[in-house]
């Protein structure tokens, strides 16, 4: 399989990160047990991720991106998401944001931001969901009505990663009537947004906020031909996905190496816990599971790689990581006993971290009515 093919330079590349995140995230997580992250914080380490190719990864050299391959900037993405989950999460919207800016914005959008946003000066967001629009998409109600000189956006956006961090939003809004009808702007806080933290049940280190437009931003910020936001918007879910997916793999890898650790210093009855048969089943499935789950994702930021429709497949990745990273973080508390439900020990949190990510671009119903559609070509939903 080619895409678990690495070169000399990115074995290089991943052992350099993996010596940053030992001694740069992993104190970093500690200090910040499910609190929120504080912006002039999320700055600093967002611009020392960058370094790695965290930020804008994939765009080209040219714009000051790294080049990477998508399933290299998974495979970082695998990496501190083990370590530091509610930071993954952080780094993936603003580097998805920025990447965005380097990939298909004008050349006064890119001359503008992407600097900013390569060094972090400025925190992007992307902002879809609303309160009553979720996996619907193409029933978004924010307004982007015309002006003399550019573009009035008023409308609510809910469950938005990074918001509360963020200084600017790429923004669906409604320019039209029906599918043809939405389009995307860039909107900075201070053309008129607020924001409210939303609390969770973990990673609230990774901002997720209610934003409130009433901003007025002038035409040359919109993204794109008028009019093909959701196509667009679509396009982006696939890799995204793909992304979440990786993010839940980490979590099961940090989880399974965490219970095999234990089993193998535990001792009950006379010996180590590893050596009675039913751990070594839950640490077996633990493994599969993981392993599969990454399979899946590596393989669905190959075919976006490729240039590819591959929703079906980023699908599949999305549904089975995040249900799967439950199931191995589930087995993690379980092979812990007691400790496993102390906040004490780290399983807890990792578990309840796993829960999460079922939900966020697309809840595992939603993947396998996508997958469906693609193998029947019957739809379920529109």
């Amino acid at each position: 399989m080619e895409f678990l093919k690495r070169t000399e330079e990115e074995l290089l590349l991943l052992d350099a990160v993996d010596r940053f995140i030992e001694k740069r995230i992993k104190p970093l997580r500690e200090a910040y047990n499910d609190v929120p992250l504080p912006k002039s914080v999320a700055r600093q380490v967002l611009a020392e991720l960058a370094e790695f190719g965290y930020i804008a990864g994939t765009a080209p050299e040219s714009v000051g991106g790294y080049g990477l391959s998508n399933v290299m900037q998974g495979l970082l993405t695998e990496r501190l998401s083990r370590a530091f989950p509610g930071l993954a999460g952080t780094a993936f919207i603003h580097s998805a944001m920025t990447n965005r800016i380097a990939m298909a914005g004008s050349k006064k959008q890119q001359d503008t931001y992407l600097q900013k946003m390569l060094n972090a000066e400025m925190i992007g967001c992307g902002a879809i969901t609303e309160p009553d629009v979720g996996s619907n998409t193409a029933d978004v109600s924010t307004r982007a009505t015309r002006t003399e000189d550019g573009w009035s956006i008023s409308g609510e956006k809910v469950w938005i990663s990074n918001g509360n961090i963020s200084d600017i939003a790429s923004v669906v809004a409604r320019t039209g009537d029906g599918k043809n009808g939405l389009s995307r702007f860039l909107v900075e806080r201070k053309d008129g947004y607020t924001s409210r933290d939303i609390p969770k049940m973990a990673m609230n280190e990774w901002s997720t906020a209610t934003l409130s437009f009433d901003a007025k931003v002038p035409d040359w910020r919109q993204v794109g031909d008028e009019g093909k936001g959701l196509q667009i918007t679509l396009v982006g879910f696939q890799t995204a996905r793909a992304y979440v997916a990786m993010l839940s793999v980490g979590i099961a890898q940090a989880c399974l190496d965490l219970a095999i650790a234990y089993a193998q210093e535990r001792e009950q009855w006379g010996k180590r816990i590893a050596q009675h048969q039913m751990i070594q089943e839950m640490i077996a499935d633990m493994a599969t599971l993981t392993d599969n789950a990454r399979l899946l994702a590596l393989r669905g930021l190959y075919l976006v790689d490729q240039g590819v429709r591959c929703d079906i497949q980023t699908s599949m990745a999305k549904g089975y990581a995040t249900e799967a990273a439950i199931d191995v973080a589930s087995k993690a508390v379980q092979i812990h006993g007691a400790c496993g439900i102390s906040s004490e020990f780290p399983v807890e949190r990792y578990f309840r971290e796993a829960r999460l990510l079922t939900i966020p671009d697309g809840t595992t119903q939603i993947q396998k009515l996508i997958i469906g559609r693609g193998l029947t070509g019957l739809r379920a939903f529109n």
